[in-house]
């Protein structure tokens, strides 16, 4: 059982009551309060992650509008006496419950993923590089390596989210990072194209030209559990290792085409990098959607499904026209 520390600051006279709300998610002897100063209380617990989003939204509802309400929750690897975990726990853990981890600890990690920054563009060339040379040389380990540096999950789920919640600065900042990411990738890709000898019939490439529905259910797959990373608190650096298999292999083997000069190819294998996006971005919105991500204010929320509908919507159309697209080529290579 994951556990959290969360830490609420309210006025002095909301103490007992800010107890009994934080006492009804973790055991009596995790749970205390002391002072900062004469107006404001502070109170502790230590909860399990699956109490965490619905202790929030009561403390919010509750408290969000008194000037000193502020609220903390911090990761703990390790607590003794370690809290056994109650039965409705167990029950939330075995179904997966939309609350297993509060929208705003999503939300801070979905955002850091997405911002574009040095260390992002950096990690971006270097598993092209590793990519590109691993696929000229049909070393599929080199190939595997690529992915797993490859920072791409980040900025696809934070346009997921973007969209989920109709986050107008977190839409921004996840396009920034996925165009810049995918423009400095194929850019990298093209330039060691022209300089490397590109077969188009090495299994590692050749098997990125054929498009199949096969790919499509490997990035929807692949969508699903990047999302589940982030909202049931599991480590998203191995999940990320998914949306790059949907993603950078097929861009880099589409740029080292069309550096060398196989254009029909090329173009194949960037059709299965768009479908495979759309396809990434649509499991996101939709598994954002079912762990219960959505704004708390109403009028926010009209907004957002306004923005799920659009978002939805595009990415489903695309798919349409990939899918016909995927099954005439299936129909003509027959």
């Amino acid at each position: 059982m994951a556990l959290r520390l969360v830490e609420a600051f309210v006025p002095e006279e909301h103490r007992e009551e800010t107890l009994a709300l934080l006492s009804d998610a973790a055991p009596p002897e995790h749970v205390w309060a002391e002072s900062s100063s004469p107006e404001v209380a502070i109170v502790r617990a230590v909860v399990g992650s699956s109490r965490t989003g619905d202790l929030i939204d009561q403390l919010h509802e509750r408290f969000s509008s008194l000037p000193a309400f502020r609220v903390l929750v911090v990761s703990i690897d390790a607590v003794l006496p370690r809290p056994a975990a109650s039965g409705e726990e167990q029950e939330r853990a075995q179904r997966g419950s939309s609350a297993a981890v509060s929208r705003e600890e999503v939300y801070a990690k979905v955002a850091d993923g997405a911002e574009l920054n040095r260390t992002f563009l950096s990690m971006t060339v270097l598993a092209t590089i590793v990519a590109a040379i691993g696929m000229a040389k049909s070393n599929e380990a080199a190939v595997i390596g690529a992915m797993v540096v490859a920072p791409l999950l980040g900025p696809n789920m934070g346009l997921a989210l973007g969209l989920t919640l109709a986050d107008g600065s977190l839409i921004r900042s996840a396009l920034k990072s996925n165009l810049a990411g995918f423009a400095l990738a194929f850019f990298t890709a093209v330039l060691l194209g022209v300089g490397l000898d590109v077969d188009p019939s090495i299994p590692e490439i050749s098997s990125r030209t054929r498009l199949g529905f096969a790919d499509l259910l490997l990035a929807l797959a692949a969508g699903c559990a990047g999302t589940l990373a982030y909202t049931t608190g599991a480590p998203s650096y191995l999940i990320g290792v998914m949306v790059a298999v949907a993603i950078l292999p097929p861009t880099v083997a589409s740029a080292l085409l069309l550096g060398d000069g196989h254009m029909p190819e090329a173009l194949q294998a960037l059709l299965l990098v768009t479908a495979n996006v759309a396809a990434v971005n649509l499991a996101g919105m939709l598994t954002f959607v079912v762990k219960g991500m959505r704004p708390r204010t109403w009028w926010r929320a009209e907004r957002a499904k306004k923005s799920m509908r659009v978002g939805i919507s595009v990415w489903v159309s695309l798919l349409a026209i990939l899918g016909v697209l995927i099954a005439i080529y299936t129909r003509t290579q027959s």
